[in-house]
């Protein structure tokens, strides 16, 4: 009897600790910002949003800056990115308190302010380095000295292939 019960006992504490590191592991998904800004606003837009929601929804979110994309991001001569102080349009805000469940005030009115947003609520943001170096932000790979924000980590071709092969979603935009 009391090797059935250690059996028993065993069973169970096994199904536990599977069951419960299968709820801790979250999907994920990968979205991959190819568009600047100045090429199409409506890209970064959606993207963004999107970002959102995943993580609302409680899916882990990698986001990879790449094409050109990475224009976006590097400082101009005051300092600033184009992103910084593009304002998000007053119906988007509108819409985003409704989804979000928050007071208009606490919505992020510009596109700067919304990326550290994302970054406080989980988003990890990458940033292709041969796409920094090839369009003339860098002058050598993994600098980021360049860019307006310091919270992109700077990755290479071989660790978006891993990123994106490894994702359960991928989105381009």
């Amino acid at each position: 009897m009391k090797k059935i019960q250690m059996c028993l006992l065993v069973l169970f504490l096994l199904w536990t600790s599977l069951s419960s590191s299968s709820q801790e592991q979250k999907e994920a998904y990968v979205v991959h910002i190819k568009t600047s800004l100045s090429k199409d606003d409506a890209q970064i837009c959606v993207a963004y949003n999107f970002i959102q929601a995943a993580l609302k929804t409680g899916y882990g979110v990698s986001v990879i800056i790449d094409a050109s994309a990475v224009n976006t991001y590097k400082k101009g001569w005051r300092g600033r990115d184009k992103l910084e102080k593009y304002k998000l349009p007053e119906r988007l805000r509108q819409e985003l308190a409704r989804e979000l469940d928050m007071h208009i005030d606490k919505v992020p009115k510009t596109y700067g302010e919304y990326l550290s947003y994302l970054i406080g609520q989980g988003a990890k943001f990458y940033i292709n380095g041969a796409m920094l170096v090839v369009s003339g932000i860098s002058k050598k790979y993994g600098d980021v000295s360049s860019l307006s924000t310091e919270t992109f980590e700077v990755i290479d071709l071989k660790e978006i292939v891993k990123m994106i092969s490894s994702s359960d979603h991928y989105v381009v935009y």
